[in-house]
């Protein structure tokens, strides 16, 4: 047997943390159902390996397309219930209809469309009405809802699920949330639907309101354990650290350039490390000349130049003993009092931390830590 080959660039996840966080989520929603959202390969946290440590604990899981829900149903075990969040194209119903899937239902004929590929196959439609509350993105609107929903109901096909909206500002505008919590439990009230689950929050709405009055959450990014709101007391803990490697060390004199563009000029003698990630790993170049960080030998060392496709370059003048390559480098997270975390690298970035976490690649292997 050959010799394992150290690793270029991967992330860690910790099983026990996202569970943590799951057991979180609950306990603020009073104890909802949990759909556990797993789209973009959990978030970047590696799709089979968040699936395995969660099949367990949940509900349902969520995602954005018929090729993860198949892939969903390929892993888990335990989880029969998987909801395709998004909209799918008229080739794609009948794939969905036919493996069991949950799917979106926003119109009326669509709800149509639907009922006839279920008659045609022989099978029910697992269908989730959406109420568009104010995201402007998928569902009925209220007029559309409570008028067109007894005709929903005698489609024969069609077996309603669930009932959903879904809040685009939770985060930052807690009234208009506020707002849409109310208008939905109205229309609900009025068409008098009973389904198996109603499903609201997103994660910054359970943060903010619990279950948000429905029977079920959508856990997202608290999940990985990253808050989306401003309140520093809630028990996430993040899931993933980010780690590289060092692949070379040089001694640079004064007026040297760094990177392409020259950016970055020393002003003195540099210890240089270049480091085996890049944006074609997914770390983002936008952080360049935005005083972004990496953590080696628990010491905070700062970037130099652009971050280019496949290497960065990193001040290590100031730590106490030279590095050598091979030496571990820490992108995200950190076993230290002020760990770099996704929502500061978005904000260097000038991005948000699910662009983050959602946009690293497939060649930086995922390893569940023990």
């Amino acid at each position: 047997m050959g010799t394992v080959k150290p690793k270029r660039t991967w992330v860690e996840i910790d099983p026990n943390a996202l569970r943590a966080n799951l057991y979180y989520a609950r306990e603020v929603a009073g104890g909802a159902d949990v759909m556990a959202v797993v789209k973009a390969d959990a978030y970047g946290h590696g799709f089979e390996e968040t699936i395995k440590a969660l099949d367990s604990e949940v509900s349902a899981f969520g995602v954005a397309t018929l090729n993860e829900a198949l892939a969903v149903s390929s892993v888990t075990q335990k989880t029969t219930d998987i909801m395709i969040l998004g909209a799918l194209l008229p080739d794609e119903r009948e794939d969905a209809v036919s493996a069991g899937l949950h799917v979106t239902i926003s119109s009326l004929l669509e709800a149509r469309k639907y009922n006839e590929t279920g008659q045609r196959i022989g099978s029910r439609v697992r269908s989730h009405l959406v109420l568009d509350t104010g995201m402007g993105r998928l569902g009925f609107t209220e007029k559309e809802f409570i008028s067109e929903c007894p005709q929903i109901s005698s489609l024969s096909n069609i077996e309603t699920e669930g009932i959903a909206t879904h809040f685009p500002c939770s985060d930052v505008d807690l009234e208009f949330t506020k707002n849409q919590i109310e208008k939905f439990e109205s229309i609900i009230k009025e068409t008098k639907l009973k389904p198996r689950w109603i499903h609201l929050a997103n994660s910054a709405g359970i943060i903010n309101f619990g279950n948000a009055g429905g029977n079920m959450i959508r856990p997202g990014l608290m999940l990985y354990g990253i808050s989306s709101t401003n309140d520093p007391s809630h028990k996430l803990k993040p899931a993933m650290e980010w780690k590289t490697r060092i692949t070379q060390i040089r001694k640079l004199p004064p007026g040297s350039g760094i990177s392409y563009g020259q950016t970055f000029i020393t002003d003195k003698d540099t210890l240089v490390a270049t480091v085996a990630v890049g944006y074609g790993d997914g770390y983002p170049r936008s952080v360049s000349g935005n005083d972004a960080e990496v953590i080696i030998q628990g010491k905070r060392c700062p970037l130099l130049g652009n971050v280019t496709m496949d290497m960065i370059m990193i001040d290590v003048s100031e730590l106490s003993s030279s590095p050598c390559p091979g030496d571990e480098v820490t992108l995200l997270g950190g076993q230290m009092e002020k760990p770099i975390t996704a929502v500061e690298l978005a904000s260097k970035a000038k991005t948000i931390p699910w662009e983050i976490l959602t946009g690293i690649s497939p060649r930086v292997e995922r390893v569940i830590r023990t």
